[in-house]
């Protein structure tokens, strides 16, 4: 196999590799990483550890960004908080990169074959995913062995010598080339492992290498910048910020080369100082590019998010047919979408409005249509959800039960809207008598749409209560809605029975809601 041959066989391993770890990882750590930010971000400092443990895992900034995203919808985690999880998890991602630096080829052979082993007679989760995860592991450093190969060869060539004498002679074009080699690779880590490997072959020195790590810690900014299409407010915010981090590290880092190129012993006179030759001593600089920044901005994360709420201030508007909580981020992170989703249909059920004709509030879109469109969006996304992610067999029964209400809410809105309309029928004055009936209704719409929003047990219990139909006082109100309205219009007779047959429907719809969450908390009803 020619030289050129490895390189570009090493190259397509490193991608494929990099594509299963992260795949894997992240199906991993998800949720791991999901409960670990619920214990650990009431103190700042736990939640620097805990950006370094989501970095270590996840291997990637971006994903950590946008799990955060949704988690901020959510309500899991506060924007301060998520800042520091954010800046810290670039120090964890850094991990990654020192395998790279060790010699470990006798181990490569048997990592790939038993991980792929594994994952071939092993169908069953997390086994088959933990098998991938191993085996993106293996390939990434066979790709770089096979890298590595490759250049050997070419390195002697004189043309070879000058390209790389061009590109690494002004730090500015190798902080480029960084930039743009993990813009490529789509991670950071992958591109300063591939700097680890040419310096391991003789291709480039320490310092050569450097400004090309620190360029390469910018490259996930254009990527980020194409899947936070749509994001608004603290979320925006938040990408913008990983961002704005990266962009301070690049320019704090190659200050200091510049430093130390006038004469300054900083992080080249630190990483010299490590024993293992060039590949362990760009593995240090690559934690000292994010673990100096990280200490740096750590302090100033107050003023940078006070900074960012003047260019992306939270958003006023509250279009009612528009999905609030439902973006297509969120669909990468199935765990975080299930949180999100009651909350947008809590938000659904609290348009319904018994005292509006078609039973919804009134929108900058036609009332019904509002509703029905807001219902349609949740509808796709739960679709969606389940048709792009291998979910869990839990994960599927939860999202089974949330669409479960979703069509139950719809039915509630129909019901309702048939409430209004009996209502509007009454005789001439007798409205003012339904007045109860249309109190209980909108009085459980709002413990419902609450409960929905929360998922807290204590007031899912307290909507099941209120929402029985049984009771003394719901007897008593429509007695007196009766005998009441009865006496405006006696001949109003069916015009009242059809007000009451559609307060029991709407009602005993609004009770069946009421069971079906106190069954998603376990209590048997």
């Amino acid at each position: 196999m020619s030289s050129l041959h490895g390189l570009i066989l090493g190259l397509g391993l490193f991608f494929l590799g990099l594509q299963l770890t992260g795949q894997n990882m992240r199906a991993l750590s998800g949720g791991s990483f999901r409960n670990l930010v619920r214990r650990l971000t009431d103190s700042p400092w736990l939640a620097g550890v805990c950006g370094v443990l989501a970095g270590a895992l996840m291997q990637s900034a971006t994903a950590v960004t946008f799990i955060l995203v949704s988690m901020l919808g959510s309500g899991v985690i506060q924007s301060a908080a998520a800042g520091l999880v954010l800046v810290w998890c670039n120090v964890g991602l850094t991990a990654f990169a020192f395998l790279a630096a060790f010699n470990i080829s006798p181990l490569v052979a048997y990592l790939v074959g038993g991980a792929g082993i594994l994952m071939g007679a092993v169908r069953t989760k997390p086994w088959n995913t933990y098998a991938g995860a191993f085996l993106g592991v293996g390939i990434i450093l066979f790709g770089l062995e096979q890298v590595g190969s490759g250049l050997a060869p070419l390195k002697e060539a004189a043309w070879f010598s000058g390209v790389l004498e061009m590109a690494l002679g002004s730090p500015v074009l190798a902080f480029a080339i960084g930039f743009a080699a993990s813009a490529l690779l789509q991670s950071n880590t992958g591109a300063a492992m591939v700097v680890i490997t040419l310096a391991q072959g003789g291709a480039l020195k320490v310092s050569e290498g450097m400004p090309i790590i620190y360029g390469a810690n910018l490259g996930a900014i254009l990527l980020r910048m194409f899947l936070a299409t749509g994001l608004k407010g603290s979320s925006v915010r938040l990408v913008r910020m990983e961002d704005f981090f990266c962009v301070f590290g690049g320019v704090l880092m190659m200050g200091l080369l510049f430093a130390e190129k006038a004469g300054i012993p900083l992080v080249l006179g630190l990483a010299g100082r490590m024993d293992g030759g060039a590949p362990i001593q760009l593995a240090l600089v690559f934690l000292l590019s994010n673990l100096i920044p990280a200490i740096v901005f750590t302090p100033l994360l107050p003023l940078c998010d006070a900074a960012l709420k003047k260019f992306y201030p939270s958003d006023p508007s509250d279009k009612p047919h528009c999905p609030k909580y439902l973006t297509h981020q969120a669909l990468a992170d199935p765990e975080s979408a299930l949180d999100l989703i009651p909350k947008e249909l809590g938000r659904l059920f609290a348009s319904v409005n018994p005292s509006k004709v078609g039973g919804v509030g009134e929108g900058d879109a036609d009332e019904s249509t509002s509703f029905a469109m807001l219902a349609s969006a949740i509808e796709s996304f739960c679709v969606r959800l389940a048709a792009e992610n291998p979910l869990t067999a839990a994960q599927s029964q939860r999202l089974q039960r949330l669409r479960a209400w979703l069509h139950t809410i719809r039915y509630i809105g129909e019901a309702v809207g048939g409430l209004a309309v009996s209502r509007m029928a009454l005789p001439p004055g007798a409205d003012a008598c339904s007045s109860g009936l249309i109190s209980w209704i909108a009085r459980n719409i709002a413990l419902g749409a609450e409960a929905t929003s929360s998922m807290d047990a204590e007031k899912i219990q307290a909507f099941f209560e209120s929402s029985k139909q049984k009771g003394s006082d719901v007897r008593e109100m429509r007695r007196n809605f009766l005998a009441n309205c009865g006496a405006f219009s006696p001949s109003g007779t069916l015009d009242m029975s059809s007000m009451v047959d559609a307060f029991d429907i709407s009602a005993w719809l609004i009770h069946r809601l009421s069971k079906l969450q106190m069954q998603a908390i376990g209590q048997v009803v």
